[in-house]
């Protein structure tokens, strides 16, 4: 049957719309689906070129050297380990798709999954710990963690009879990981069309307890919500955003491949002052499980980053507005509710954290300036408020767990 998953995964990648980075990134995950992109490049005709490229290479059966050499001759510059994320998660994606419905039109003779992850020392944690897991095809489970499940990803699904899955053993739904999708990211073939008609379909057919899976229907929906919440956030990239976006990109990526794109996004608001939108949603009340998972995600995000541009100065400084600061007093708990940008910009207002050793993100580390950006969700004491050479200095020290 590999011959039909070729085909539909060829036709899968014929199909999707080619738009620049800046459009993909501003879709609804659902329309997202059926679009595809590159980033570092800023011309819709070097795009096509590149993903022209990639499907010949597919429809030839060839390897990344045969992918790399095509865009050599087309003399676009793109570094070599981003091309290989380019080429390995496209090729990626495409199988998928065309797993999915292969293993959809034999459900009747298969109508178990059982999620494969390669064991080897380049497995993500998050992904090894998804191995061996055994479930209905209409398990809600493969709503979220149908791979590829993140850039690079080698995991696939295996499609089992019933009596291949006793062997292995269903997994009981409490004993499934909590692994969230990375829904920024996420190419699901079950993210086509009515997703919530699709849903409720599955619960109304399925054996399963149909409480749990009305909960779980909720998560997604939250998900799917916070993930266009977030898009609508965003300032409009103009020229200098996008090559920001690229430097930051270029750097960041061969750090940890698994960075989403809306935590570079988000990064590059604060960094250029473009946050206003972003802070405001940020410091407002949690109203809904979609807004929990929005500010969870951006959490994540931050962390991300800092995890491979941490700052290493012992104390950093930075301007502050009269608003942020002007209910503070010694001995008070502060929390920052948005990220906080620390720079040496000229003012009469300053914040000077003190023990900041690794504690926010050096913009100088991702080729994106001077500073640092401080995650949110962090406390503080106010030790001391001081007046020196006609500047207000407020002291702040980490109060960490």
């Amino acid at each position: 049957m590999q011959p039909v998953t070729f085909l539909e995964a060829l036709q899968y990648a014929h199909d999707k719309k080619i738009v620049l980075p800046d459009e993909f990134y501003s879709m609804d995950l659902k329309t997202r689906q059926m679009a595809t992109t590159v980033s570092f490049l800023s011309s819709l005709e070097q795009v096509e070129t590149v993903i022209k490229s990639l499907n010949r290479t597919l429809a030839n059966g060839g390897t990344f050297n045969d992918f790399q050499k095509l865009i050599e001759e087309s003399e676009i510059i793109l570094p070599k380990h981003y091309l290989d994320n380019v080429f390995r998660t496209n090729i990626q994606n495409a199988y998928g798709h065309g797993r999915w419905i292969q293993q959809n039109r034999n459900k009747a003779k298969r109508p178990y999954l059982m999620y494969s992850a390669i064991d080897d020392s380049r497995v993500r944690p998050a992904h090894l710990v998804l191995n061996r897991i055994v479930l209905p095809i209409d398990h809600p489970f493969w709503l979220t963690h149908y791979p590829p499940v993140a850039f690079r990803c080698r995991c696939t699904v295996i499609a089992l009879t019933e009596a291949q899955a006793l062997k292995y053993g269903i997994t009981p739904d409490d004993k499934l990981p909590e692994v969230a999708e990375a829904l920024d990211w996420s190419s699901h073939p079950l993210q086509f069309g009515d997703l919530e008609a699709l849903v409720d379909k599955k619960i109304s057919a399925s054996s399963l307890d149909k409480e749990y899976l009305l909960e779980q229907k909720e998560v997604i929906q939250a998900e799917w919500t916070a993930s266009k919440k977030l898009t609508s956030l965003f300032a409009p990239m103009d020229d200098k955003t996008r090559d920001l976006f690229d430097t930051v990109a270029n750097t960041v990526i061969p750090l940890d491949p698994s960075i989403r794109p809306s935590a570079i996004r988000t990064f590059l608001d604060y960094v250029q002052g473009n946050d206003t939108a972003l802070s405001t949603y940020l410091n407002a009340s949690t109203a809904s499980l979609a807004d929990d998972v929005l500010k969870r995600w951006l959490s994540a995000d931050m962390a991300a980053i800092q995890a491979v541009a941490s700052n290493t100065a012992s104390t950093v400084v930075g301007t502050a507005t009269i608003q942020q600061v002007a209910a503070y007093q010694v001995g008070q708990t502060v929390q920052f509710n948005a990220p906080l940008l620390m720079t040496d910009a000229a003012g009469d207002i300053v914040i000077q954290i003190q023990n900041a050793k690794g504690l926010g993100i050096d913009l100088e580390k991702l080729n994106a300036g001077q500073g640092v950006l401080i995650p949110f969700g962090l406390s503080f004491e106010v030790v001391s408020i001081e007046t020196s050479q006609g500047k207000l200095i407020y002291t702040l020290k980490p109060l960490l767990n």
